[in-house]
């Protein structure tokens, strides 16, 4: 057999030192790329939100008084609404925490699926991450199954165990009774809506509808 000369040895080394430098920064291009679609949300100016913002409120008064005198619910609200509400009121409303470098949340709807964007923050690092998943009602009363379809740091597909963690967390601060279903891996979620609500007194609330359409939700419920 002959023998490898050390410059050979040397070169092969050098073009597998190489190919190593090339997959870590296209792996750092993939996490670090930005969804088109969450690149252009983000850069809507502030007052192109004002009316959207004032309509979400508007939604959720009138939520307010048909619980309070007994009437039954039947409401939509809008990716536009949210996404104002999420780009101007979050960061001020103290009923709301984000787990700690978690900045920059949207929502979007579609009938076939929801996308959430956020962006990861940390001293020397920074990642757009997109969580593909569908939402819908069970046969359980006021219960939701949460179904993640893909999660993606950049364009990269990942399954990092820290995302999952930060989705509870987030959820338990917020104050959503939120579990993972057994069995699933992390992959489906289960959130418990309360069947009690006060406003002014007690009723009870039962959710009939979660309706998602392109660019917005509908949702309907019964109140006593």
């Amino acid at each position: 057999m002959k023998k490898m000369t050390w410059r050979k040895f040397f070169y092969i080394l050098l073009g597998l030192a190489m190919l190593l430098v090339l997959g870590a920064l296209y792996i750092l291009y993939l996490v670090r790329s930005v969804p088109e679609r969450y690149y252009n949300e983000l850069q809507r100016p502030p007052y192109v939100h004002q009316d959207p913002v004032e309509e979400l409120l508007e939604v959720a008064e009138q939520v307010q008084s048909d619980i309070r005198f007994g009437d039954d619910l039947d409401f939509e609200i809008t990716e536009k609404q949210i996404n104002g509400w999420l780009a101007t009121n979050l960061e001020s409303n103290p009923s709301v925490s984000l787990p700690a470098g978690i900045k920059k949340p949207r929502l979007f709807l579609d009938d076939q699926g929801q996308q959430l964007f956020f962006t990861i923050e940390r001293s020397r690092f920074s990642s757009a991450i997109s969580i593909h998943l569908t939402v819908h009602l069970t046969t359980e009363p006021n219960v939701v199954e949460v179904r993640l379809k893909d999660i993606r740091a950049g364009s990269l597909p990942i399954r990092i165990k820290r995302v999952f963690d930060e989705i509870e967390s987030a959820m338990a601060r917020s104050g959503v009774d939120f579990k993972w279903k057994a069995g699933t891996d992390r992959t489906v979620g289960i959130v418990r809506i309360p069947t009690e609500v006060r406003v002014k007194r007690d009723r009870q609330l039962t959710v009939t509808g979660l309706e998602f359409g392109k660019g917005k939700v509908r949702v309907t419920a019964e109140v006593d």
